[in-house]
């Protein structure tokens, strides 16, 4: 099978995305096209190889869509039109439009990954040029697509509405095996020195990106109203949106500065240091269709809070691998009652969470699933009806 892959552009600051595109691509062998905004691609070097490279146009409406530069649209074309089958990631840009029409031309089947982006949390950004595009640029697109590929069950649900006569596929995304990591008593007592974590106090782990979206003030603020006074909080990640700075500021306001430690982005293997200090992973984010973090923490052996908009929680639900929110507003007693767990309860809740990411989350069990798939539906691609 001669597979393609037609994404965004991927960046090591994309996080998540970037994770499963690539192990889309290593899974399907596949050439991948990449639709870019000028600008990130001249930052950024992208976390693949590329067959085409398709820019987006820098004026001002073409560049909220990527509306392509044609001169890019004949190496891309040649890509579509000689594959068995096309793996289209994320929405909202002109590359799923444009790859509807190439589908129709050159009658190749096609789904769509879309990384979290029918959500509706998503769709009340720029919620009116969107339903437009979804009605007029992307109607042929769905029409078309043979399925919707979702890492939880919850995001499939929230996005089968837009092509309800598609396959479905719920595959939550592989980790690597480096993921799978044994915590460190001597590097847990190492940092907790280093930040000043008392060895006998709840530490909570929040790591990814400082962006409204995820909510680190909220977590900060969850953890002042807890009520747990020698629970502490490690954030790590990039600023985007709030900084470091905000970060820190907004614990002194709150009177939490002695125990919220922003140690900013970390990168590689030096999260497992954290990881090694941490009882304990939170997110409260407005939006997580999977959660990378959450997952890498599990594999670690680390229980999770995580709010009603991870995804992910609907799947661990008969676990009793930590707290699964039904409100945001009850991440408090959450952290209080995490806090008043003993070491061995964390460590049986982590070692559950545990097992099912060694169970559920191999590259090898992602891939054959996948395999299996597209297999099936390019077979005998040159004979599909394509509706106009």
């Amino acid at each position: 099978m001669n597979a393609s892959i037609l994404t965004l552009g991927c960046y090591q600051s994309t996080g998540g995305p970037s994770r499963s595109v690539t192990a889309f691509q290593r899974a399907l062998n596949a050439r991948v096209v990449a639709w870019v905004d000028p600008v990130s691609h001249a930052a950024e070097e992208l976390v693949f190889d590329t067959a085409a490279v398709v820019h987006g146009l820098p004026l001002p409406i073409a560049k909220s869509f990527l509306y392509p530069r044609a001169g890019d649209l004949r190496a891309a074309e040649e890509v579509i039109a000689t594959s068995d089958f096309v793996s289209c990631h994320l929405f909202w840009r002109w590359h799923v439009p444009w790859l509807a029409s190439m589908a129709m031309k050159h009658r190749v089947p096609y789904w769509l990954v879309p990384h979290g982006g029918l959500d509706p949390y998503v769709l009340r950004t720029n919620g009116v040029a969107k339903q437009l595009f979804a009605q007029i640029g992307a109607r042929r697109f769905f029409r078309n697509l043979s399925a919707l590929v979702c890492a939880t069950r919850r995001e499939y649900e929230k996005a089968r509405r837009f092509a309800p006569e598609a396959e479905a596929l719920i595959l939550p995304w592989p980790l690597d095996a480096t993921d799978f990591h044994v915590r460190d008593g001597s590097s847990r007592l190492a940092v907790r020195r280093m930040l000043g974590i008392p060895e006998d106090s709840l530490c909570l782990l929040y790591l990814g990106r400082l962006h409204p979206m995820k909510r680190p003030l909220e977590t900060i603020a969850a953890l002042g109203r807890s009520g747990a006074p020698k629970a502490h909080l490690i954030l790590i990640g990039n600023p985007f949106g709030i900084t470091v700075a905000e970060c820190a500021a907004h614990a002194s306001r709150l009177g939490v500065a002695d125990r919220v430690h922003v140690v900013g982005p970390v990168f590689g293997q030096d999260k497992h240091r954290y990881l090694d200090a941490s009882d304990a992973f939170i997110s409260l984010s407005h939006r997580e269709n999977f959660n990378f973090a959450a997952a890498e923490c599990m594999a670690a052996g680390l229980p999770v809070i995580l709010s009603p908009g991870n995804d992910l929680a609907s799947d661990l639900a008969n676990l009793d691998c930590g707290w699964l929110l039904a409100r945001d507003d009850l991440a408090a007693s959450a952290i209080a009652d995490a806090a008043a767990k003993s070491g061995p309860q964390l460590e049986a809740m982590g070692q559950r969470g545990r097992r099912w990411a060694e169970e559920t989350l191999s590259f090898g069990t992602f891939q054959s699933r996948l395999l299996e798939m597209a297999e099936r539906l390019s077979t005998n691609r040159r004979g599909r009806r394509i509706a106009p």
